[in-house]
């Protein structure tokens, strides 16, 4: 497959357009991160909280008792099955809903509309989006744990590999070639552009995690299109950039295509009339006799 790497990455660009879509449909876009955010995050919430109780709860118990309780072997059964469990299920959910998401912001760059069903439009591609998930998140944690910065380069290099599945239909090793020979030119640039699209959608978390609701869906919205510039996107529409609030629009008239001038047509002149020999009567040029005596007209 020939790629042809994008020359600049536009930060301002592509964030202000995937802002300018969540806008447009939010509504749409807020259902599909609650759907997201109860099926994958409150679970997850759910058990780190599970964690932090019953470490609390240990930590409790040998404050006041020397001797080991019965109890602690059973919680750390208990936490390490239920990360497994966790990890079993939410992997396959999440990477069903997350290339749901992905379609969806696909969609409305052709210009659909956003809803809830295109959570589970990608069902097609369940094993290739598991696999990238997992793939990519193996390789992100390792990449962090040598100093956080490779982690953040992996991040940028695989940036589109799962628009990349959903779109291309690839599989995940091709996905990620394509993903890395279209950012690697950009390395640097893409890195960053990674780094600030996952911090603006992180934000939302400061609120009680409620924030989400509005910034996660804008991870799906600039990937979208970022994608879209990138690889082209068949039926793809460019939204306006966005406009200051309260500043008012200005459209430029169209002007139609110049042409040859032509004068406009001009009406017919009255042809000069004549004047009757025997009574000095006026005549139009057409009459044969004078109306007023009868006498035969001029010329007639």
């Amino acid at each position: 497959m020939d790629i042809t790497p994008v020359k600049e990455v536009r930060f301002g660009e592509w964030i202000s357009e995937g802002f300018n879509m969540f806008t447009a449909q939010w509504k749409g876009w807020v259902v599909l991160a609650l759907g997201l955010f109860c099926s994958v995050a409150l679970p997850t919430i759910v058990y780190t909280g599970f964690v932090y109780a019953a470490m609390i709860a240990s930590a409790v118990g040998q404050a006041s008792s020397r001797t080991p309780s019965a109890a602690e072997p059973i919680s750390a059964f208990l936490i390490i099955g239920g990360f497994f469990l966790l990890a079993l299920v939410m992997l396959p959910l999440a990477a069903v809903l997350i290339g749901g998401m992905h379609n969806a912001a696909l969609k409305q760059v052709r210009g659909g509309q956003v809803e809830f069903k295109d959570l589970f439009s990608v069902r097609d591609r369940f094993l290739p989006l598991v696999g990238a998930l997992l793939l990519y998140g193996v390789l992100v944690e390792i990449g962090s744990l040598l100093c956080v910065i490779p982690g953040l380069i992996v991040a940028g290099l695989l940036f589109f590999i799962i628009p990349l599945i959903i779109d291309r239909n690839l599989g995940v090793i091709d996905a990620m070639k394509t993903s890395v020979e279209m950012t690697k030119p950009n390395l640097l640039m893409f890195t960053l552009f990674a780094l600030v699209v996952h911090l603006i959608s992180g934000v939302g978390a400061i609120a009680c995690y409620v924030g989400l609701l509005a910034t996660l869906p804008l991870t799906f919205t600039m990937t979208a299109v970022t994608y879209r510039d990138c690889f082209g996107l068949e039926g793809a529409a460019k939204l306006p950039p966005a406009q200051p609030w309260g500043a008012a629009t200005y459209s430029p008239p169209v002007l139609e295509a110049t042409r040859p001038y032509s004068p406009p047509p001009q009406a017919p002149q009255p042809q000069a009339g004549t004047v009757c020999p025997n009574c000095q009567a006026s005549l139009p040029a057409t009459a044969k006799f004078c109306f007023r005596c009868g006498a035969p007209a001029p010329g007639k």
